[in-house]
């Protein structure tokens, strides 16, 4: 599939009291990302936190990012765990789902090796009627994709249609390559260097920022498209900014926070993670404030 030039947000996960999902607050935020000009949405990602969810609930989210989603962009959808045995599981329970592919990063409890995880992928894939895409997270998952693994893994994967990662030297490997077809999907997870790469000619960015900035995210990509990257410059400042800000004064409960100021209810965080401290709250009003999003 060929995925148009725009950027895929990684869309947070609200949860009611009882962990079940807070659905209204899910289809505004799809709603809200698809009117700034996504392209594409990932749910059951890293700060849709596929990982801390009832398998129960990451099925209703699947299905109702489908469903909001109505056909107008892709919906990528997260389907990681850390064995074949246990994938497959997720995959099964989500098969009857119309996604654009089911997503994968290495298994997160092991350090695998290469013919490892393309046991793993090979497997996962040969499960399902989708298509998949492999999500590099080597911070987490402690494996690192490179250029070959890739060009690997397309040979022995059938429905391998991408792959998102932060890694720019792989990226350009991957973009020269002439044996690497145009739909190839590479979506790009490098925040600090959105403005680059798209110059550079990687057209697809993902961040789990974008839902929380969404008024700088669109103003970035629609300047980008525009080849103004001086405006572009100035929103990803912001973005970066509203990023650091929030990793110094507790990164996940500021999110969720945020995005209560933004309108959607529930809560974005873990389960385990502790409330918001209440001089945070006015710290956070401020810096959406600074940045135009408030």
């Amino acid at each position: 599939m060929k995925l148009k030039p725009g950027f895929v947000p990684a869309l947070l996960t609200p949860i009611d009291a009882n962990g079940n999902l807070d659905e209204a607050s899910y289809r505004k935020q799809i709603e809200d990302m698809i009117q700034a000009g996504a392209v594409g949405l990932l749910a059951l990602g890293s700060m849709g936190k596929q990982a801390f969810l009832r398998p129960s609930t990451c099925v209703e989210v699947a299905r109702v990012a489908v469903d909001a989603a109505a056909g107008r962009v892709p919906v990528f959808v997260g389907a990681m765990d850390v064995s074949i045995c246990r994938a497959k599981e997720r995959i099964a329970a989500m098969e009857d789902i119309d996604v654009a592919a089911f997503v994968f990063t290495a298994p997160y409890y092991e350090a695998l090796s290469f013919d490892e995880m393309s046991n793993y992928i090979k497997a996962v894939a040969a499960s399902t009627k989708h298509n998949v895409m492999v999500y590099d997270l080597p911070g987490v998952t402690r494996f690192k994709f490179n250029y070959n693994f890739v060009l690997r893994l397309r040979k022995e994967v059938p429905n391998l249609i991408g792959i998102k990662s932060a890694d720019t030297q792989m990226f350009r490997k991957l973009v020269l390559d002439p044996e690497v077809p145009e739909d190839f999907i590479m979506v790009y997870s490098g925040l600090d260097t959105f403005d680059v790469a798209y110059k550079w000619g990687i057209k697809n960015c993902l961040d789990g920022m974008l839902p929380l900035t969404p008024k700088n995210t669109g103003k970035m990509f629609k300047a980008m498209a525009d080849n103004d990257y001086d405006t572009a410059a100035t929103c990803l400042n912001n973005i970066v900014y509203l990023r650091d800000r929030m990793a110094a004064h507790d990164l996940w409960p500021c999110a969720s926070e945020i995005m209560h100021m933004l309108g959607y209810s529930g809560n974005h965080a873990p389960d385990w993670c502790n409330p918001i401290k209440p001089e945070n709250v006015a710290v956070m009003r401020a810096d959406l404030e600074k940045i135009g999003e408030l």
